[in-house]
């Protein structure tokens, strides 16, 4: 396994998927399990189609307030710098002993990356700042999207200024409203959409390399309603900006990911189907023992909840480059 994190390396790959339709797979993984999985399936997935070598970025939230990563591994409080920090170093040493093991993912690139770094928050504002941790990751997305687009815009631009040479930089140019808010204003899923225009306005003045449009899909959706994904909306960002657009919120998109690298989506995050396939594969598992007897050490033990969702990442990694079209 080699990773990719040089900032001009990872911006090839980038504009290679953009190029040829096939984003990037880019799946979070909290564990080294989840981290297996990933590098397993991309290894599968390149001997079956003979491929010889395969892009995937592997993710990370550290304290972000929908799904603090990081945050939880941290011993101790995930919201002071310094826990938040050790965190960070002990999950890239995680991903670095897989680089070291000769032969076994030999054809796989890993692109690290930071998923939500939450500008609000001074801990993720200090590792985000950090020199060795944009030397350690090859995407920084810096998420300024609890404030308003001109102070977002703002804020985004002096991170770029500073990180910019350094890391690939990924942000969002919309508010996200507190769910409060949306109410008071009684604003809908189309309110929540992002306008082509604004998104090439903040591209252009924040200089960003990603941009993270909301395109209907359940990516801070405000509603339970049926998703649609928005391709009109894709398509329209890309004629302004390029195919420099990252997908958040897929994993109920189902065969419609297929369309998305020709609608400029050169970068496609995704976690949550995984962690939760993995979690009912193990549950499956001992639902099988009878009501008010011990589990069996063979279920109960680390090793057996490893390996079972190590082989669901697996899985589901091989099926998502697939339905991706990472086959050439």
């Amino acid at each position: 396994m080699k990773v990719i994190r040089e900032r001009n390396e990872v911006l090839k790959r980038l504009e290679e998927a953009g190029a040829a339709g096939i984003p990037i797979l880019c799946p979070n993984a909290e564990t080294p399990d989840e981290m297996e999985g990933i590098l397993l399936g991309a290894q599968r997935h390149a001997v079956g189609w003979k491929i010889p070598r395969i892009a995937v970025g592997i993710g990370v939230t550290a304290s972000y307030p929908d799904h603090p990563q990081l945050g939880r591994l941290a011993m101790g409080d995930g919201r002071d710098a310094c826990v938040l920090d050790h965190a960070a170093r002990t999950w890239m040493g995680w991903l670095e002993v897989y680089s070291d093991r000769e032969g076994f993912f030999d054809r796989v690139e890993v692109i690290p990356f930071l998923d939500h770094g939450w500008a609000p928050l001074a801990a993720d504002l200090e590792l985000m700042n950090a020199s060795w941790f944009q030397e350690a990751m090859g995407i920084i997305m810096f998420d300024a999207s609890l404030h308003d687009f001109d102070e977002n815009a703002r804020l985004t631009k002096e991170y770029v200024s500073r990180a910019g040479g350094n890391v690939v930089v990924e942000a969002c140019p919309d508010k996200v409203f507190e769910l409060a808010e949306i109410k008071r204003k009684n604003l809908g899923e189309a309110d929540l959409l992002s306008d082509p225009r604004r998104v090439g306005q903040f591209v252009e003045r924040t200089g960003v390399d990603l941009v993270v449009p909301n395109l209907g899909t359940e990516h801070r959706t405000a509603s339970d309603v049926p998703l649609e994904y928005r391709r009109d909306i894709a398509r329209e960002v890309s004629k302004l900006v390029g195919p420099i657009q990252a997908l958040h919120g897929t994993s109920s998109l189902g065969d419609r990911l297929e369309t998305v690298g020709s609608d400029g989506v050169c970068k496609v995050n995704f976690y949550t189907a995984m962690a939760r396939s993995a979690s009912m594969q193990v549950k499956a598992a001992w639902d099988q023992v009878p009501a008010g007897q011990p589990l069996p050490i063979s279920l109960a033990c680390g090793s057996s909840v490893h390996a079972s969702r190590r082989g669901i990442f697996a899985a589901k990694t091989q099926s998502m480059l697939e339905l991706l079209g990472a086959t050439r």
